[in-house]
């Protein structure tokens, strides 16, 4: 049976294919999961805000910023041996939960997924799937075995 590891915002987590990375309350945050295809390893980011708006270093949460999120997990996966080459990307959320008070082309949800797709097409790792927008939190399970991430709409 494999480990269920959970993650809260602003955390990350990279693993093995024994076990199962997952995280909920995933509004206009965005998940970014990273797999090496030929290594089996992978990882789960829950990043909250698109990017860091000052020079301030030190912040304890690896997943806090979606560019440093992403920087990160792609170093975590180099470190158990992933290669740049194979590592694929899913990402889900970036829901515009307020619709009422912002647009949804300027809501953060929208401003995370486009960081994120930037951030990964600077790195040339293509994104495999995605599950963004819309108006509804989710739950995210990605399991390590088969690279399959699986989402749930919490209406």
């Amino acid at each position: 049976m494999a480990e269920i590891i959970e993650i809260k915002t602003a955390e990350l987590y990279v693993g093995h294919n024994d076990q199962v990375i997952r995280t909920g309350s995933v509004g206009s945050c965005v998940v970014i999961a990273l797999f090496d295809t030929e290594k089996r390893v992978g990882g789960l980011a829950h990043a909250m805000l698109p990017h860091r708006k000052n020079n301030l270093t030190g912040d304890k949460y690896p997943a806090r910023y979606v560019d440093e999120a992403i920087n990160n997990l792609l170093e975590g996966l180099k470190a158990v041996g992933a290669n740049k080459k194979n590592i694929l990307a899913k990402l889900v959320g970036g829901a515009s939960m307020f619709k009422k008070l912002t647009e949804e082309k300027n809501s953060i949800g929208s401003q995370n997924i486009q960081m994120a797709r930037q951030k990964l097409q600077e790195l040339g790792i293509p994104i495999d799937g995605e599950d963004t927008g819309g108006s509804s939190g989710k739950m995210v399970i990605f399991d390590l075995k088969t690279g399959i991430v699986d989402v749930s709409t919490a209406l």
